[in-house]
């Protein structure tokens, strides 16, 4: 560990905790709106309101700052989720209403955040560490939709559950993205309806 990381501190207390949270929110709304590369550690820092010598007792440069921002990305986009999914049972509601609410959870999540997930495309591409971490994150979606397609196994009909769970993940992830973050001529409802009907007539029965 250089001598600069080793001057990073880990912050304990409350005031210390919401100081890094600051720049963190600060770093994520700079790069969201001007880019990665467009964005430095003296704009970050002015804009959480702390010194330049205070960035840096918490983060080393500015690529640190970008991953736990991703991080915090990662885990708030699952907490969202999460806890709208929590609100369907796929043993007892109607297999459409379930799925569709399944792509307006992710949809929502999606748009919270909508101009930073367009940076991480961007450093997905250029960054191995992010790259990591954001390949992390897919898999832990793919281990989710095979969780939450389990609930309502005894009405599926395809014959493999786990690879069934991939093809189901990867046409939400595309269409969402599509939906949320690029140019069409066809509108979102449409793209929405037509993905939940797609899912409903592989899945069930």
């Amino acid at each position: 560990m250089g001598e600069t990381e080793d001057k990073v501190r880990t912050p304990q207390q409350e005031r210390s905790i919401k100081t890094k949270e600051a720049i963190i929110q600060a770093a994520m709304k700079l790069f969201s709106e001007k880019g990665y590369h467009n964005t430095n550690t003296k704009q970050i820092s002015a804009a959480a309101g702390v010194s330049t010598g205070s960035f840096y007792s918490y983060f080393t440069d500015k690529r640190a700052v970008f991953i736990d921002s991703l991080k915090l990305y990662n885990e708030n986009l699952l907490a969202r989720v999460d806890a709208s999914l929590g609100e369907v049972d796929f043993k007892s509601m109607d297999k459409h209403t379930a799925i569709a609410h399944m792509v307006d959870s992710l949809l929502e999540s999606h748009q919270v955040y909508s101009e930073f997930h367009k940076e991480l495309a961007v450093m997905y591409n250029s960054d191995k560490e992010i790259q990591s971490l954001m390949d992390e994150q897919f898999d832990l979606g793919r281990r989710k939709t095979l969780s939450y397609l389990q609930q309502g196994q005894g009405d599926l009909k395809v014959e493999d559950l786990e690879a069934a769970s991939w093809v189901v993940f990867e046409a939400l992830n595309s269409i969402v993205d599509m939906i949320v973050f690029s140019p069409r001529n066809v509108s979102a409802d449409r793209l929405k309806n037509e993905l939940v009907r797609m899912i409903v007539v592989y899945l069930y029965k």
